[in-house]
């Protein structure tokens, strides 16, 4: 099993769209993503071949990224454009890592933590790319944000896979810092 993780995908959908509904009033400064859980969710106990995630470079204090290469996942790390917005290489560098985990391995399966649909009619971006993927005979598994995620990307993933909506999970892949901390599985 090869895990990609669109890391800003998954953390600012969750923060903009799921925590209001879930925790509303609480502060949104408090919201983190139990990366822990989440890669674990995804795991779902199976060896891990090999696992990417891509994000924007982080603040001097941040840990995070520490932490998510001691889990073993190769981090790609872009600056943020000047008006501080992540750059669109940040998808494309996990989509290089997909076709190239693709073409230089027999088919399994392909995780990917993400709801980016767009580009697909321009035969751009993750729909396209896990279609082409899938057509040389990968499963496929997406996991996302239900309320976030493209429409299309989830029918793929319905049809032609398995999606699985991150919200049944809220409260085990997410924290509170200092208020609530992340249930088990």
């Amino acid at each position: 099993m090869y895990l990609f993780w669109d890391n800003s995908n998954i953390h600012y959908s969750g923060l903009n769209e799921v925590f209001p509904k879930k925790e509303p009033g609480k502060q949104r400064e408090l919201y983190r993503t139990y990366f822990k859980n989440l890669f674990e969710l995804a795991r779902r106990g199976r060896t891990v071949e090999g696992a990417y995630a891509a994000g924007s470079v982080p603040p001097p204090s941040d840990d995070l990224w520490a932490y998510l290469e001691s889990l073993g996942i190769d981090m790609t790390l872009l600056d943020k454009t000047a008006d501080g917005k992540e750059q669109d290489s940040v998808d494309m560098s996990l989509q290089t890592n997909m076709f190239r985990v693709a073409f230089d391995n027999d088919p399994g399966t392909m995780v990917l933590l993400t709801g980016d649909g767009s580009g697909s009619t321009l035969g751009k971006g993750f729909l396209a790319d896990l279609k082409r993927i899938h057509n040389h005979g990968w499963n496929i598994e997406v996991y996302a944000w239900e309320s976030t995620c493209n429409r299309y990307l989830k029918e793929f993933a319905e049809q032609n896979g398995i999606f699985v909506p991150l919200e049944k999970y809220y409260y085990s892949i997410t924290f509170l810092k200092g208020e609530r901390i992340a249930r088990p599985l």
